[in-house]
């Protein structure tokens, strides 16, 4: 699944080369690394993000990554944008099985409610089947639900995958004690727990991360969302002196050393963006590897801090979710 050097410099080169309207449906998948998630079931380490996009952008965002080679695209019910990501899907004459997407629905619903609302997510992206399905939240975004609703939600979830119309399913926001809730229930493996993460959480607690270790320790993969920190507020991640100094060794730029800190990890990500440059240096990550410094240094770094409760200490708030 990893790419030589030479093959990943030429097929950049090769599109950075080429005018969008160039890029048909015969382009080819970026050969962009992926991680097993499930049996038979590989997740992309780099895709793109699209959350707050509205339909319009959406489209736009997710055309022009299918047809520079993208191989997973991110998604959900909450977003109001599946119906861009459709036309987007349909308009790339992309074969299904050279991308990967991922939807979500939201938390705290019982089981018939999750399951209909399963199939509205997937009614909206056009789709016979989503590679990998999350419960969003492990309540609804009020906090109500507890863990009567996630355990209804998951057994919706696995019949859902049971039915094909799901190749992976998992969670988002979910901390340890929301995913002991789960574990003992579940008939199919909790895939994935997708969440914040970023340079600046590195040397945070257990309520900053969501309960990494629990994850790791579990078999759970651990995805990054926002990982060049967009709820913080500040480009530190991108136009930053820490980034974009250790960036110069490398002639990477501060963007690529924020997500190369995550990758290197064997974390997945799922940045955002709609600028066809950014595009290609987020992807652009598998071929040079930071030093143990520079991973021990942005490690340690204390900033950004996780979005959400600012503290002291900060926290995501997920874990005080009941």
């Amino acid at each position: 699944k990893v790419m030589t050097h030479h093959v990943l410099r030429s097929t950049m080169a090769l599109i950075v080369l080429l005018p969008l309207a160039a890029l048909g449906s015969a382009v080819k998948p970026l050969p962009i690394p992926t991680k097993t998630i499930a049996p038979g079931v590989e997740l992309p380490m780099a895709g793109l993000g699209t959350w707050e996009y509205n339909s319009s952008e959406a489209y736009d965002a997710a055309l022009l990554a299918l047809k520079l080679g993208y191989t997973h695209i991110d998604t959900a019910l909450g977003y109001d944008n599946q119906d861009g990501i459709a036309r987007a899907i349909i308009d790339s004459g992309r074969p299904r099985d050279s991308f990967f997407i991922t939807s979500k629905i939201p938390g705290g619903l019982p089981f018939s409610n999750a399951t209909t609302t399963l199939e509205l997510a997937l009614n909206q992206l056009k789709l016979e089947y989503v590679d990998l399905m999350l419960i969003h939240f492990p309540a609804t975004w009020d906090g109500v639900g507890g863990a009567e609703m996630r355990i209804q939600e998951w057994k919706a979830l696995e019949a859902f995958q049971k039915a094909g119309k799901a190749r992976a399913i998992g969670v988002s926001h979910y901390c340890q004690h929301h995913l002991e809730d789960l574990i003992p229930i579940a008939t199919v493996p909790i895939a994935v727990n997708q969440v914040q993460y970023h340079v600046g959480m590195g040397s945070e607690n257990h309520n900053a991360t969501d309960d990494k270790a629990f994850c790791d320790a579990h078999g759970i993969t651990y995805e990054s969302f926002s990982p060049l920190c967009g709820p913080c507020g500040t480009l530190e991640l991108i136009t930053g002196p820490l980034v974009t100094g250790i960036g110069q060794k490398y002639k990477k730029t501060g963007a690529q050393v924020s997500l190369k800190w995550i990758a290197q990890q064997g974390i997945p990500v799922i940045p955002k963006t709609n600028k066809q440059s950014h595009m290609l240096e987020n992807v652009d990550l598998f071929d040079w590897t930071l030093s143990d410094e520079d991973m021990a240094t942005l490690t340690k770094a204390a900033s950004p801090p996780v979005a959400g409760n600012a503290g002291p200490p900060p926290t995501s708030g997920d874990c005080t979710v009941p």
